[in-house]
């Protein structure tokens, strides 16, 4: 049952850090509120009940004075100056007189008749008004034996007959204006405490290719502006540690392009023997290796630049033509006319790398453009190869990751083909993602949101 109840209330419990404050810091403060009302109804209609039964009694006492005093003719015109919003005096016998009133009633009657003295008598009534509702009202007889009869106008509650005039009209509406500014001041507090939160999310999110950013604003309370200033300082380090690598990356494959240029040129001097051939063969691989290190080095750097409308069908038709001239057999399906804001080069990139990886390794390779969407762009590039195992899916977009079942040293690959396409669907803000197909074969998906 416990179990059943805390999925229930984790079903219940918002996710959002928000409304679990405002729901918190509300009900903090709605409880509070309501215990203080409570406390103070409890201390004005608690230990002042018996108070205000003396005082009432002591009315009731003043009032058949005041009506033994006068003429008998003038009476029901003291009647309406004696008569109260909350009960009023006739000169009538009506009702039973109850016999075993309960103990506050029998206290207030003895009070009344100790204030009267022993030529009046008082007693406690039962008598229905004119909508046929049953009351409790008080008789006394007056010094020359006339009926005087005190009736409610309003309920009598149980805690005092004055309580119908002691609160006023306007109170509930007061009540509900507290809650009013309680909600308010709940949300502006809790906005204020979750603000600097998503404005981290923001800044996080806005980081460039090139791991930099606006910087957090290092003003507002100690704690924020503490967090902001280790926030930025961490932003600085990240992305000068990022820059120092790829330019040590840059740097070797660039140094190696000598050597290698060398190396080319005395195998020409070996004339024609398997020496020459495979010595060839790892010189196109190291050329290979060089010219995926630069690219991967500069991918961020090409991005930085000033994007443009691109005519994506038109980018992928000719990269697809320039396949076909080539003698690569590949199929294209897509709708004319759609654009993307983007950087065409690293696009294009990021295409020729997927269309190579599936023309390596598979056979039957299709790009596709779904554009139907209302979320954004997709781009698919699928084949009939021999996929890739699911828990390699995400590996292999790790630089220099191979797997040897299906990339070995005939295909050409440098493990780096994938991290590229990668680096630069980030950069462009976009998601590569690697999935099996049914029936055998690789899909690669990079959808653009809009």
């Amino acid at each position: 049952m416990s179990a059943r109840f805390r999925r229930m209330v984790a079903r219940l419990w918002p996710d959002s850090l928000f409304r679990r404050l405002a729901i918190i810091l509300f009900a903090g403060l709605l409880s509070a509120h309501v215990l203080s009302f409570g406390l103070v109804a409890l201390n004005v209609f608690g230990p002042s009940s018996e108070l205000s039964d003396d005082y009432f009694m002591r009315w009731i006492a003043t009032a058949v004075a005041i009506l033994d005093r006068v003429k008998p003719e003038e009476r029901p015109t003291w009647l309406d100056r004696l008569a109260r919003p909350a009960y009023r005096y006739v000169l009538r016998d009506e009702g039973e007189i109850e016999a075993e009133p309960p103990k506050r009633r029998q206290e207030n009657l003895a009070r009344l008749r100790a204030m009267l003295g022993a030529e009046h008598d008082a007693n406690s009534v039962l008598y229905f008004d004119q909508l046929d509702r049953r009351r409790v009202g008080w008789l006394v007889h007056l010094k020359d034996g006339s009926p005087l009869m005190l009736e409610y106008v309003v309920p009598r509650t149980l805690i005092s007959p004055f309580l119908p005039t002691l609160i006023s009209p306007w109170l509930p509406a007061a009540l509900a204006v507290q809650l009013c500014l309680l909600a308010f001041f709940t949300w502006v507090a809790v906005k204020l405490a979750t603000h600097p939160l998503a404005r981290l999310e923001r800044a996080a999110n806005s980081l460039g290719s090139d791991l930099r950013g606006e910087l957090l604003p290092e003003d507002g309370p100690q704690e924020v502006a503490r967090a902001a200033t280790a926030f930025n300082a961490m932003q600085r380090r990240i992305a000068g540690q990022a820059v120092e690598r790829i330019q040590i990356l840059a740097g070797i494959s660039r140094r190696l392009q000598n050597p290698i240029t060398r190396m080319w040129l005395r195998a020409d001097f070996l004339g024609d023997s398997d020496a020459k051939e495979k010595l060839q063969g790892d010189l196109q691989e190291m050329q290979t290796l060089v010219e995926e290190g630069l690219a991967l080095a500069r991918g961020r750097d090409e991005v930085g630049r000033q994007r443009c409308q691109t005519d994506l069908y038109a980018l992928i038709d000719s990269l697809v033509c320039d396949y076909s001239d080539a003698g690569k057999s590949l199929r294209f399906a897509g709708e004319r006319g759609v654009t993307i804001l983007t950087h065409p080069q690293a696009l294009r990139r990021i295409m020729i790398n997927l269309i190579d990886n599936g023309l390596k390794f598979g056979e039957d390779v299709e790009v596709a453009i779904d554009a139907q969407r209302s979320n954004g762009i997709t781009i698919t590039v699928s084949d009939r190869g021999p996929g890739i195992p699911d828990e390699h899916l995400k590996s292999v977009f790790l630089p220099f990751y191979r797997i040897e079942a299906s990339r070995n040293r005939e295909t050409g690959g440098t493990g780096l083909g994938l991290a590229i396409a990668q680096q630069l669907a980030s950069a462009l803000r976009g998601t590569l993602t690697l999935a099996n197909r049914d029936g055998g074969g690789l899909e690669a998906r990079l959808e653009f949101s809009s």
